[in-house]
């Protein structure tokens, strides 16, 4: 059980570092945002107080060294210098090695950290602690730093299932000195009859600081509600501790307005005792406390909109609906076999109904591209200051979804990309001011639907490509001979050939000749496509073609003797029946609309028994500018295509991707028509 929870707590912690991540990027832009120190205070404090539960020691104390050295730039309200930015967001990457590697010895890394962040914010030692800096804070409030808080704790029916403890939380408020607390039976309800049937109100005075009372919830934050009602000891007033004790006998909630009107109305004594003095609440803030503090336990029920789900959760709900449309092929073969009319109409609801399923669950897997966001800011912040550039990183479309498996995928070759853009792309800025560009240069992501693909651009306004540069480079490396006609699509497709680089040095970013050529690996076995297009001193734009999900695909059902293939319908151009005289044996072509079109015999190539009929099925299937021949027994139709990966009988097959069941039982293998184009390709090179 403990391992459970701790398996949670990585992932939350996970989700926190994004966060402060994102808002110390954010700061690099704002340094004088409050917003973004606040966000990064409340992180390492959150992360330092379950830190510590699961033994993760070392991480415990770096956040609360973090914490403290925000805390105090919080009090002092001063902006955060880019230093102290890079040597956080080193920190950041330290507690995700902690993480990730428990059982190393982190000590001396810690010690290296600890000791770089002293010398950052320009001492020895972190800040005061959060304590002290809190209570500075305070100080400027009132007297001693004491202020009067009043806190509702309505806890969730189902808290206990939690494992949280109510007894410590109440102890722990209780231990307040001076506190008041008011303890309260929920209205008659079933739900709370059965479960958890209390909640509390609490009202004291006290000088430490806010982030020591959340600490007392930290394991319930969502059910407690802290409000601050005013910056000094409200008990020194007799008035407020006679109506404090008139409303304890009643049974219903403190009433804060008479509270408020006490504070109003002993203005004038309160500031001979303090300097300053809550200001007096507005009919908005009323209504903005009457919200927060409510009446009745419908104003604390908590509706959520989404919950996370595991991923091995939703595998198992694509490899049900994947049986449920097996399952309805199988459905569809009965009814045609023994012509039953009444089978075919619950055909068409079942139809109907895994269709909704499908999309349903297919939705389900889709993440928004800004998910990879963060990762790709940080990249180009850390490289651009490596290489001593100027970038700036502009985002259209990041709500785009795709399936998780593709967005898990599709991350590293964009950072490939994004990469030579840094490197290749964009120029230094003494070049970028010859040339009169702007000192900073410009990488822009962008993503959009397009039918049933998305679409990704990564386009810079940098160097761009020299057409007759990369022709020399292909000669020179044997990829084009001396003379050979080619066009400048050819040419920028050349970046993606194995061993192509067009870097003038090597360096620890790029120039070994990899990168572009598994970039391209890695989009086709996503089944999608990727180009560039450049202009000299204007830049470069990198486009992907992505499918929206790879579990199931509208594919084309054709047969060669009893086996049967299926060819992905997006890449069907057109069918039709020809003799097998009517292809050019020698030159294999076959003249289509006037043009020659390359052939490729699929019984040949899947050495597949029997003899080819003479009136021959032809597939045409078009990738780009390029079009090419299949041919095929027959053409038998459509078939929506579930997916599943191929055992070791098949892994010899290079140009069979996968398989899938029919309604009748039998398995259809899916081509792999990525590695066909590619083959035409290479021999209209050769």
């Amino acid at each position: 059980m403990l391992e459970q929870f701790k398996q949670k707590y990585l992932e939350e912690v996970n989700d926190l570092l994004n966060e402060m991540e994102s808002a110390l990027l954010e700061l690099e832009h704002r340094p004088d945002s409050e917003d973004g120190v606040n966000k990064i205070f409340r992180v390492m404090h959150t992360i330092k107080g379950t830190s510590g539960m699961y033994d993760f020691k070392d991480v415990e104390k770096l956040t609360h060294q973090i914490e403290n050295v925000y805390g105090a730039i919080r009090d002092s309200r001063q902006p955060v210098g880019k230093n102290l930015i890079s040597t956080t967001l080193e920190g950041v990457d330290i507690i995700r090695q902690m993480l990730n590697m428990p059982d190393n010895d982190h000590t001396e890394q810690l010690n290296r950290f600890l000791e770089k962040l002293a010398v950052t914010t320009g001492s020895k030692e972190p800040e005061p602690s959060a304590p002290a800096a809190e209570t500075a804070a305070d100080d400027q409030e009132g007297q001693g730093g004491t202020a009067t808080y009043y806190v509702v704790f309505k806890p969730d029916a189902n808290i206990a299932s939690r494992g949280v403890n109510l007894t410590r939380i109440i102890e722990d408020l209780d231990r307040i000195p001076g506190v008041v607390v008011i303890p309260h039976n929920y209205p008659d309800s079933d739900e709370y009859a059965s479960k958890f049937f209390m909640y509390w109100e609490a009202i004291f005075a006290t000088d430490k600081p806010l982030a020591d009372i959340e600490e007392i919830f930290l394991f319930a934050n969502d059910e407690a509600q802290i409000t601050k009602i005013a910056p000094y000891d409200l008990f020194q007033l007799p008035e407020f501790v006679s109506e404090l004790q008139h409303q304890q006998q009643s049974d219903n909630d403190l009433n804060l307005d008479a509270i408020y009107a006490i504070a109003r109305e002993n203005k004038v004594k309160a500031l001979e005792t303090v300097t300053q003095f809550t200001p007096e609440p507005t009919a908005s803030n009323l209504a903005k406390e009457e919200s927060i503090i409510g009446r009745n336990i419908d104003a604390f029920e908590t509706k959520n909109t989404s919950i996370k789900v595991a991923a091995d959760k939703l595998d198992e709900l694509m490899n049900l609906v994947s049986d449920l449309v097996v399952t309805k092929a199988q459905v569809l073969a009965i009814a045609d076999k023994y012509n039953l009319p009444e089978l075919d109409n619950l055909y068409e609801k079942i139809d109907k109904l895994s269709n909704k399923f499908k999309d349903n669950a297919l939705s389900m897997r889709l993440l928004p591209i800004e998910s990879m966001m963060l990762r790709f800011e940080r990249l180009i912040r850390d490289l651009s200051k490596e290489l001593g550039k100027q970038i700036d990183f502009i985002t259209e479309g990041t709500d785009t979804e795709l399936d998780k498996t593709i967005i898990d995928n599709i991350a590293v070759p964009l950072m490939h990309i994004i990469r030579n853009s840094i490197d290749h792309g964009i120029e230094p800025v003494e070049r970028r001011r010859q040339l009169k560009k702007p000192d900073h240069g410009v990488i822009k992501f962008t993503a959009f639907y397009s039918g049933a693909n998305v679409f990704i651009q990564v386009q810079d306004d940098g160097a761009g490509m020299n057409p007759e540069y990369l022709k020399q480079k292909a000669i020179e490396k044997g990829f084009l001979k001396a003379g050979q006609p080619v066009t400048t699509r050819q040419l920028y497709d050349l970046v993606f050939r194995p061993g192509f680089s067009t870097a003038q040095t090597i360096t620890g970013i790029s120039g070994r000749g990899v990168g572009m050529d598994v970039v391209k690996q890695h989009i086709i076995k996503l089944r999608g496509e990727i180009e560039m297009d450049s202009e000299v001193n204007l830049g470069t734009i990198t486009t992907i073609k992505l499918p929206l999900t790879l579990s199931i695909v509208d594919s084309l059902l054709v047969a060669l003797g009893d086996t049967l293939l299926l060819i992905p319908l997006y890449l069907v151009d057109s069918c039709l029946q020809t003799s097998i005289n009517g292809i050019n044996p020698e030159k294999r072509i076959f003249i289509y609309n006037g043009d020659p079109l390359p052939v490729i015999n699929l019984r040949s190539l899947l050495e597949t028994r029997g003899e080819q009929p003479d009136n021959t099925a032809l597939i045409i299937v078009k990738y780009k500018e390029l079009r090419i021949c299949l041919t095929a027994d027959k053409v038998i139709g459509e078939h929506q295509a579930v997916l599943k990966s191929l055992g070791p009988y098949f892994a010899y097959q290079e140009y069979i991707s996968g398989a899938s069941i029919l309604g009748d039982g039998r398995i259809a293998l899916v081509l792999d028509t990525n590695k066909l184009i590619r083959l035409v390709e290479t021999n209209k090179n050769h």
